[in-house]
This record gives structure tokens, C-alpha cells and sequence, in this order.
């Protein structure tokens, strides 16, 4: 059994050697009850043919490759992979509610079952606030080869919301009744070309932002005629710059790990040397308004410079805010250093903006952002 975190991502071949797949969604609500549901959308994310959107309604697709079946607070699916037509590209695994909100969940269990292993990824309300629908999961196809993502992120609007957002359109009643407008998602924004922003608002929320590294450490499982190779040690850190004029580094080489009550109000919360910790590295801000501007920027401190395979991610988090993601996933750079984003203040708001940019090392960084740091060999 694999114990999955939100964030984490895998190859489905390390579950099911044949396609085939069980996926079992269990809820507990503490009033009413949450629809369970699946999109299967094309390679622009939308549900192009709406007969693979698969619900309540709606218990298989027309060939048979989704089915759906519901017993009480169960909901399981059953998945061949291969039946997929081509225009299918991703399989979108959600839940919502019609009345209340997330956070009146109990409990919630995600199951992956294949014919070599289990996958398990478990969620609270306490992990939501007043989202009315939560994307669970994710089963994607990338280089020919299929593989999930636990998403676990949540929308103000119900599966109205959700049927909206992937392109969907809602059958409205019969007059003279006025059907309803969905509410606009507030999903994940996903920051996907280099330049992209988004502005975050001090002024209605100054809470921390929790930025997480995660990555899929294909490097250690295998190398040339299968041979074990060296596993990246791939590290998350940020340069800073407080409106005090304060600026410094934080890392985890010379065991610079910051701190949260106090200036630099910038703390990393561990050093994985693996990439074997399920939930990444972790780097919050506790008091964002300090902020005059700050890159955030992770780098292959052992193993082959390799981006391509790491499947790095970057999750920007704040309280009842959507998350911020930087997919850094098709890159060829050969360069260690990857400044993935960054944050600079302007009047009550921080920008975060999509970087992207490779360097060799700490110093090409230094000179490029224009920090003016002087720099000495360092160990962990």
C-alpha cells in the first residue's frame, strides 16, 4: 500500500501492469450527502463529448472503459485505460456538495487499486474551508505513458461549477422555473508560460504562504539496462529582500533554514535528501507584507541535472485563496538551477510571477536578480 500526499504525483505502471484500475471514493459527511463524479476531457482540459462525463446519471461511458457504481457513502469506479479512446487525454476524479460545504466532511478516503499495488490518499474538512466542490485526483497522459496526481483543491461552486469549468453545459429546468447560475470556480490557477502572474491581495489577506516543492524522483528507480542510478537531491530555497532592506538567502546548504517569529519571517522546514518524503520541502512566509521582493528557486544539489525528470511542481498556498501552481515539466535544461518564481511587493499586493529561467549556480542567479551577495564554497 502507498500512503499518497496532496501534490504527489506517480506512474500508474507502479500500480496496474495491464490498465485496469479500481478507484474507490469514500465520504462521510456530517449532514447530507456528496456526489462523486468523473470528467474524461481531451488534451485542452475539456469535456469535448459530454458522454464521458460520468455521474449519477450517467453510470458508464459508451464504450464501457469508465463505470460507475454507488452503494450508500461508496462510490467506485472501474477503469480500463486501454478502451480510452485517443481524444481522452484525462480522467478528472471530483466530489461536491449540493448543501453545506466541504468542511462539514467527516472523513474521506481516495483508494487506487491495480493488479501489482494500492494507492491511499485520505482527506479531512478541516483540510477545506467553504469550497462546495474539490477536484480529488488526476489520471493523465504524459510521454505515452499514464500517470496520477493527487489535486485535492477546491472550488467555491458546486458540480454546476465544476461542469462549467471543464466546458460542460448544464441542462437548465423546465419553465417557468429560472435555473440557476453556477458560481465562478475558484480552482487552482495554474501559472503555465514564463511571465505569467497572478496578484495576491494583502489588504483582505496577509496570512502566510505556504510554498511547496514536490517532484517525482524517477532518477533513483532506474538508469541505462536498469541499473539503480544516484538519486537528485533536489532542493527548494529563495534570495529575499524585506522593505526593511534587509536580504538574505534561505537554504538548506550552510543550514540556513530561516525562521518564522522573527526577520527574515522565512523559514524551510526540512531538507529531503532523497525526494523519498511524501509531502516535499516546504518553505512558509509568515508575514508576506514584509516582503520588498523575493525568488523562490529549487536546485539539483547531487544527482543529473535532469528537469525533464523530476516532474518538479511548486504549490503557492494561502488560506481561502486558490493555489498557486508552477508545473515545471518539460524542460531540457542542463542547468542546475531553476528560479521557478517570484514574489514583489507593489502598493497591498504581492505578484507572483512565473520565472522559469536556468543557471549554473548561485552566483549567475545573484547577477541576474542583482541581489549583490557575496558568495563562499558551502557544505550541508
Amino acid at each position: 500500500m502507498i500512503t499518497l500526499q496532496k501534490g504527489q504525483k506517480m506512474k500508474l505502471n507502479d500500480l496496474t501492469t495491464d490498465g485496469r484500475l479500481t478507484v474507490t471514493v469514500n465520504t462521510q459527511m456530517k449532514n447530507g450527502e456528496a456526489d462523486v463524479t468523473c470528467f474524461g476531457v481531451d488534451g485542452a482540459g475539456k469535456l469535448s463529448d459530454d458522454r464521458y462525463f460520468v455521474f449519477y446519471n450517467q453510470l458508464q461511458s459508451p464504450e464501457g472503459a469508465i463505470k460507475m457504481q454507488t452503494a450508500a457513502e461508496t462510490t467506485t469506479f472501474t477503469i480500463d485505460l486501454n478502451r480510452l479512446p485517443a481524444g481522452i487525454q484525462k480522467l478528472v476524479l471530483t466530489m461536491a456538495v449540493d448543501n453545506g460545504a466541504m468542511n462539514q466532511l467527516n472523513n474521506g478516503n481516495l483508494r487506487f487499486r491495480g493488479d501489482t499495488n494500492e494507492g491511499s490518499y485520505t482527506f479531512l474538512g478541516s483540510d477545506f474551508t467553504n469550497e462546495k466542490a474539490v477536484i480529488l485526483a488526476e489520471i493523465y497522459q504524459k510521454d505515452n505513458l499514464w500517470r496520477l496526481s493527487v489535486v485535492a483543491s477546491g472550488f467555491n461552486g458546486g458540480l454546476s461549477a465544476l461542469l462549467a469549468f471543464f466546458g460542460g453545459e448544464e441542462i437548465a429546468p423546465s419553465a417557468p422555473e429560472t435555473p440557476k447560475q453556477p458560481e465562478p470556480p475558484k480552482g487552482p490557477i495554474s501559472l503555465k508560460k514564463t511571465g505569467d502572474t497572478h496578484k495576491i491581495s494583502l489588504s483582505k489577506n496577509n496570512q502566510q504562504i505556504h510554498v511547496n516543492l514536490n517532484w517525482n524522483n524517477e532518477a533513483k528507480k532506474s538508469g541505462f539496462f536498469g541499473l539503480k542510478t544516484a538519486a537528485i537531491d533536489l532542493d527548494l530555497a529563495c534570495m529575499y529582500r524585506l522593505k526593511t532592506g534587509e536580504q538574505g538567502v534561505i537554504q538548506a546548504l550552510g543550514q540556513s533554514f530561516g525562521a518564522k517569529d522573527r526577520p527574515p519571517y522565512i523559514y524551510l522546514d526540512k531538507d529531503d535528501r532523497t525526494g523519498s518524503s511524501n509531502d516535499g520541502e516546504n518553505m512558509y512566509f509568515t508575514k508576506p507584507e514584509a516582503i520588498e521582493f523575493a525568488i523562490v528557486f529549487a536546485y539539483i544539489y547531487e544527482g543529473a541535472p535532469n528537469w525533464q525528470n523530476t516532474d518538479a511542481i511548486v504549490v503557492l498556498q494561502q488560506q481561502n485563496e486558490p493555489d498557486i501552481r508552477i508545473a515545471i515539466d518539460n524542460s531540457n535544461s542542463q542547468q542546475r538551477f531553476c528560479v521557478i518564481a517570484s514574489l514583489s511587493a507593489s502598493g497591498s499586493e504581492l505578484t507572483v510571477k512565473r520565472e522559469e529561467l536556468y543557471f549554473a549556480g548561485h552566483r549567475e542567479v545573484d547577477q541576474h536578480y542583482g541581489f549583490g551577495f557575496r558568495w563562499q564554497a558551502g557544505r550541508k
